[in-house]
């Protein structure tokens, strides 16, 4: 790979990584919807933290698969988990707001995987 190229990509996961969404306001956005029943699928904020939601899953799940490769998996998860989206606000609810406040929500889903799921 060229220096250029590699500097390019640097860059880009420098510039996405502070374009993450904390937990914090994750949680308070969630909150929010949860609270506006039905109609909160109408809402622009509903997509956004669905999106922001399966990132987070798959990213923590694909290290999953390369730890479990490696023999030391993060968590242990069934084969099929269904989560519903209030338990997802209440997991996000049990992270102090201040550790809400630093953590992106890759990082807390990933906090919250390891604990749901121990090995």
């Amino acid at each position: 790979m060229r220096l250029g190229s590699l500097v390019g990509l640097c860059a880009l996961f420098v510039a996405t990584a502070a374009n993450a969404m904390t937990a914090e306001t994750f949680y308070v956005k969630a909150s929010a919807l949860k609270r506006q029943g039905i109609s909160a699928m109408l809402s622009s904020d509903f997509s956004v933290l669905k999106s922001e939601m399966e990132k987070a899953v798959r990213s923590v799940k694909a290290e999953n698969v390369a730890a479990k490769a490696k023999g030391k998996p993060l968590y242990c998860a069934p084969e099929k988990v269904a989560i519903k989206s209030d338990e997802v606000i209440a997991e996000f609810g049990k992270i102090p707001r201040d550790r809400r406040k630093r953590l992106t929500v890759r990082g807390a889903w990933r906090e919250i995987a390891m604990r749901k799921y121990p090995c």
